[in-house]
């Protein structure tokens, strides 16, 4: 008499996400990114970053992060300093004004584990002001998300931590460095955008007013190709003192 076959189990998942957050004058907002990052279930490895900060920031950092180090100020090399650190399989680089969806980490492991042909992906993206040029702004990249595979740094691009190192981290760049790492990322292989939403601040938008920070956004993308250095780009559309915490002045 034929008895009936067992069913192969799915292996179980092993790898493990480090998170690596790049910090300049962030203390109000890091907290509450970093509980929420500890009570996630697997816990990730969590690396920030500081470019230096004078509003206490590391302290906070401290508190609640695996890991902490302190370097010049230029998201490129921040990033890279962290994942060089990084001990996790994969590498989630997130921005400190973010709200992560809720089992974001589960749900990184099980995309990436059960569809090894990914290099990486990133969320969808919305923000935490619910106006009609908000939900504009945030469509517009999701749909440049999806049909050009190009999630920028706000919405919590992963990859694969030796895809990462064969494509030499990002561009020692303190702007668009996260623009320039998609790209090869999207030439390596494929990656995937999940359809949860991570919330990021407005605060941006609401400071410069959201014309004229998506002008400044496309004049930026409009001199990179014009051949402009990153370093030029930074100081005239993105100071260091606007960046972090310094966007929440008014």
């Amino acid at each position: 008499m034929p008895t009936a076959s067992t069913p192969a189990q799915a292996a179980p998942i092993t790898e493990q996400v480090s998170v690596v957050i790049p910090t300049l004058n962030e203390a109000v907002r890091l907290p509450k990114l970093l509980e929420m990052l500890v009570l996630e279930t697997p816990r990730p490895e969590i690396i920030v970053v500081d470019g230096g900060s004078n509003d206490g920031t590391v302290n906070t950092a401290r508190i609640w992060a695996d890991r902490v180090h302190e370097t010049m100020p230029g998201r490129g090399q921040q990033l890279n300093l962290g994942a060089r650190e990084a001990s996790g399989d994969i590498l989630w680089f997130f921005h400190a004004d973010s709200t992560p969806p809720p089992r974001s980490v589960t749900k990184i492991l099980e995309l990436m584990h059960n569809r090894p042909e990914l290099d990486g992906g990133a969320f969808r993206l919305k923000f935490d002001r619910d106006t009609f040029a908000m939900r504009t702004i945030a469509w517009g990249a999701n749909l440049r998300s999806r049909w050009l595979s190009m999630p920028w740094g706000d919405q919590g691009l992963f990859v694969r931590r030796s895809v990462f190192l064969e494509l030499g981290g990002f561009p020692d760049w303190p702007i668009l460095e996260d623009f320039q790492f998609q790209r090869l990322l999207a030439r390596h292989g494929k990656t995937y955008l999940l359809r949860d939403k991570l919330t990021t601040s407005a605060r941006r938008y609401e400071k410069l007013g959201a014309m004229r920070a998506m002008a400044m956004n496309f004049n930026t993308l409009w001199w990179h190709y014009r051949g402009k250095s990153p370093a030029s780009l930074q100081a005239k559309f993105r100071p260091f003192v606007e960046q972090g915490g310094g966007a929440d002045e008014k």
